[in-house]
């Protein structure tokens, strides 16, 4: 894109942003993109592995409700949110679905088909969490924040999943901790 373009979308309030979720328990994570929504106008660049545990997913952050619809009518069980003022996505500023890959030290942990999205709530940006058989549950639930298992596979066996979001004292909402439960 030229300067002149960049200077342009730069004057309407379109950036791209590199926005992180770290899996917190987990050595590495990649995710391997299969679809996405993005509020039209804005930015998306994919989706990276920073290193470590965490994502940055490269997208501009303007929320709206076509994205939100994208991402409530993706197959999915139960939906984790790290921020607890909303019960269920609206309007989002972007939704991914693909191949969530985290490596817990015994080897690479693939989940299928997992939607990760984003939204805002103030100057607040949270995310939301789901996958095809997600359950929720309250076990180590903390800060008002939701926990949820989900079935994936390690070396071609299953493995339970354990995901806990925490809201209370994050003004960033920015990590998702992860256990391995069996």
């Amino acid at each position: 894109m030229s300067d002149t373009s960049d200077g342009l979308r730069s004057q309407l309030g379109v950036k791209e942003h590199s926005n992180t979720l770290t899996f917190r328990g987990m050595k590495d994570a990649d995710f391997s993109l299969q679809s996405y929504s993005v509020t039209s106008g804005q930015p998306f660049d994919g989706v990276r592995s920073q290193g470590g545990a965490t994502l940055s997913v490269m997208a501009g952050r303007k929320h709206s409700k076509p994205v939100g619809d994208w991402y409530n009518a993706q197959p999915a069980g139960a939906k984790l949110r790290t921020h607890t003022e909303l019960a269920a996505p609206d309007a989002l500023n972007f939704a991914i679905r693909g191949t969530l890959t985290l490596d817990d030290g015994n080897g690479p942990i693939v989940c299928q088909d997992v939607v990760i999205a984003q939204g805002n709530w103030g100057s607040v940006n949270y995310w939301w969490f789901t996958a095809p058989g997600m359950v929720e549950s309250d076990e180590d639930v903390r800060y008002a924040g939701q926990a949820g298992t989900l079935q994936c596979s390690q070396r071609g066996r299953p493995i339970r999943l354990h995901f806990i979001t925490e809201s209370g004292d994050n003004p960033n909402c920015d990590t998702i901790i992860v256990k391995v439960t069996s």
